[in-house]
């Protein structure tokens, strides 16, 4: 009665929970084959449950069923085997397609074979055993096959994600995990007597119901005095021995108490039990909060300290040296912060010189705010005064009107600050917690001093190299415009000496043409040396003066040459001209070597929020997300073949130096907007 029961069950459920996936909306080809595979378990349930209440149609209904058995086999398999991974180049594998090729074949042979040709059961009423032929057991021997390698796919994905990534789909994994397991127990009988007892039937319904209700909860609610010293690997390894050794002798008494007391369906029992046992064990290993309060008790109990500190120091060292850019290295130093606290995400943030405040430099697990820290934010401020880390579980009322409010959301935890020659120069958001209820001791405060010690050394080292290959590259550029510079007072001299013979000699032809040479070869050296040489200023000097935007505008796209679609209003800005001028100029000229086939540049001007605007846009290849977020605006990065890559860094220093902004859209293959930002001139009429 039990075993019908929870065939019933499961008949009902399966087909609930692949519609609970649907509604989710993340149609993976892993989520479909799940889906298929819960559809395909119901159907299969089905066709068990008629084949113990109408033994005398026993082939017809296990025809349906060995058809379904196989679907329900590939299609976990096929989920283990996409899911949580990168797909887009699972096709070129060879491995793939000879699972298909087999997986198609098996089910063609279910169809097109005689079921009196794969089983036979005489005493099916009776016992309850269907017998399996040579043909039927190879069947069978080729889906526990395809049973165990899904097992492994599954394994190796699990080892393969990060501790915050397991947190969020172990109850996915582990209901995958146990639904293969429950078909290999089952199946496994039929490779040891080439039959198939279905008495254990209802091990494997227990099995199922669990496995659809731990899918049903992840898809809902996760999409998240001298003691003595042993060694931390001697004291887990020793740990899960004894947790190991007390199952087993539990599961010994358990099963001589069934024995002794005569229990009928005392076999059942006993592995619904066992199942429930290993279920347990596996849901232990895999919690973190679990292992998490594992390592406190451990702590406590045996360690003289709770970090091996040479450990942490080797583990810092060997992530910092495989990064190979600031970014990278910032992101291995957060993954760093986030590991012996288990914290979910965390967040860089440093001191810009130039902005004169603290910006998001990157991230990890974290979400992303371009809003930057004032140096006179309620957080920044009560940073400075001690060097001390910040636990945001207590109260701060001191931080009302602070930035850090707005990242209570995702459950800001730790601020841990970095001081570099008593200055602050960053700080780290930690995020939320796995184990939220553990507590911090010294240590911790310790370690993490320890690591923000190591990380700003680390990072202010490499910026500092940063900055001194930039000026590096500018003196370079300074030497290289001292030849420049010579070689134009040639050219300058040159034509000085004609200009000084044609008041005599102007009249003759031959000289006329010696002048039209001279001046075509000057023209085409000084085209040269225009291309190369680029005119670079820190902090231009400006000469404020009330003047209208449209003017300059025209005056850039005269000088440009370019095919312009112009609209704007009217406005007047108080600015430098000429350096405006020079910067929108820039901006045509590259706007119309990107665009390209004769298509025009738009360009659009007004005022917008209390400040005049310009906008030039062209229809070009655009640029990287990447190369707009970190070279855009730095010297000597750019994407043409010949360029220096100064005319945007100096673009930027112009802008910024009259209290301005710069701001830029791309899309590879799309085009680019840059959006220049610049302040209004005073209306004396209202002074």
């Amino acid at each position: 009665m039990l075993s019908i029961f929870l065939l019933w069950t499961n008949t009902l459920l399966c087909p609930i929970a692949g519609i609970i996936l649907l509604l989710r909306r993340t149609y993976l080809i892993s989520i479909l084959f799940l889906i298929s595979a819960l559809l395909f378990l119901s159907g299969l349930t089905f066709v068990d449950l008629q084949s113990l209440q109408d033994p005398e149609h026993l082939l017809i209904w296990r025809k349906y069923g060995l058809f379904f058995e196989a679907i329900v086999v590939f299609c976990c398999y096929f989920h283990t085997k996409t899911a949580f991974r990168d797909n887009s180049e699972i096709y070129k594998g060879s491995g793939f397609w000879i699972s298909i090729v087999v997986a198609l074949s098996l089910l063609i042979s279910t169809i097109i074979l005689p079921i009196e040709s794969l089983i036979f059961s005489p005493d099916f009423a009776d016992e309850h055993i269907i017998y399996l032929t040579k043909t039927g057991f190879i069947i069978y021997l080729l889906l526990m096959i395809y049973l165990v390698f899904g097992l492994v796919q599954l394994e190796r994905t699990l080892a393969g994600l990060h501790q915050t990534q397991r947190w969020g789909i172990k109850l996915m994994v582990l209901s995958s995990g146990l639904l293969l397991v429950s078909f290999a127990l089952y199946l496994s009988h039929s490779l040891l007597y080439r039959s198939i007892n279905m008495n254990y039937i209802g091990i494997r319904s227990v099995a199922v119901f669990i496995a659809v209700m731990l899918i049903c909860y992840s898809r809902l609610y996760r999409e998240e005095s001298s003691k003595l010293a042993l060694s931390r690997g001697i004291a887990h390894r020793s740990f899960v021995l004894l947790i190991v050794g007390g199952y087993l002798i539990l599961l010994g008494v358990v099963g001589e108490g069934l024995r002794y007391f005569n229990i009928e369906n005392a076999k059942l029992i006993f592995y619904i039990l066992l199942l429930f046992s290993i279920l347990a064990l596996a849901i232990v290993f895999l919690s973190e909060k679990l292992r998490r309060r594992l390592k406190v008790v451990l702590h406590k109990n045996f360690y003289q300290s709770k970090y091996d500190y040479q450990e942490q120091w080797q583990n810092f060292a060997s992530r910092v040296a495989a990064g190979t850019t600031l970014a990278e290295i910032q992101t291995s130093i957060l993954d760093l912060f986030c590991e012996p606290l288990a914290c979910k995400g965390a967040t860089f943030y440093l001191y810009d010189f130039e902005a004169k405040n603290y910006i998001y430099t990157g991230s990890f697990n974290f979400r992303r705010d371009w809003r930057p820290f004032s140096v006179t934010d309620p957080l920044i401020v009560k940073l400075k005064q001690k060097d001390w880390i910040i636990n945001l579980k207590e109260n701060h009322p001191e931080f009302d009107g602070s930035l850090i409010a707005s990242f209570a959301e995702v459950g800001v935890f730790l601020i841990v600050p970095l001081f570099f020659d008593e200055d602050l120069a960053g700080f780290i958001i930690l995020g939320e917690q796995i184990n939220p209820g553990e507590e911090l001791t010294y240590e911790d405060y310790d370690l993490l001093r320890m690591l923000a010690r190591q990380a700003i050394a680390t990072v202010q080292g490499l910026r500092l190299s940063e900055q001194l290959s930039t000026v590096r590259e500018l003196a370079a550029i300074g030497k290289v415009s001292t030849f420049v510079l010579h070689d134009l007072k040639n050219q300058v001299s040159g034509l000085s000496l004609m200009l000084d013979n044609a008041r005599d000699y102007i009249d003759d032809p031959e000289f006329q043409q010696d002048m039209l040479e001279t001046v075509s070869n000057t023209v085409f050296n000084m085209k040269g040396l225009i291309a190369r040489l680029k005119n670079v200023k820190e902090k231009p000097e400006l000469v404020i003066a009330s003047i209208a935007l449209n003017k300059i505008i025209h005056d850039a796209i005269e000088t440009s040459g370019s095919h312009v679609e112009l609209d704007g209003k009217l406005v007047q800005v108080a600015v430098d001209e000429e350096e405006v001028y020079k910067v929108i100029l820039n901006l045509l000229v590259n706007a119309a070597e990107a665009t390209g086939n004769g298509e025009p540049v738009r360009v659009r001007y007004g005022q917008r929020d209390g400040l005049a605007f310009v906008e030039v846009s062209d229809s070009g290849c655009g640029m990287s997300a990447d190369f707009v977020e970190n070279r855009l605006f730095k010297p000597f990065e750019t994407t043409k073949k010949h360029g220096f890559g100064i005319g945007l860094y100096q673009c930027k220093q112009i802008i910024e130096s009259h209290g301005g902004k710069i701001e830029v859209d791309s899309l590879e293959g799309k085009g680019t907007t840059f959006r220049l930002f610049l302040p209004l001139a005073v209306d004396r009429s209202m002074q």
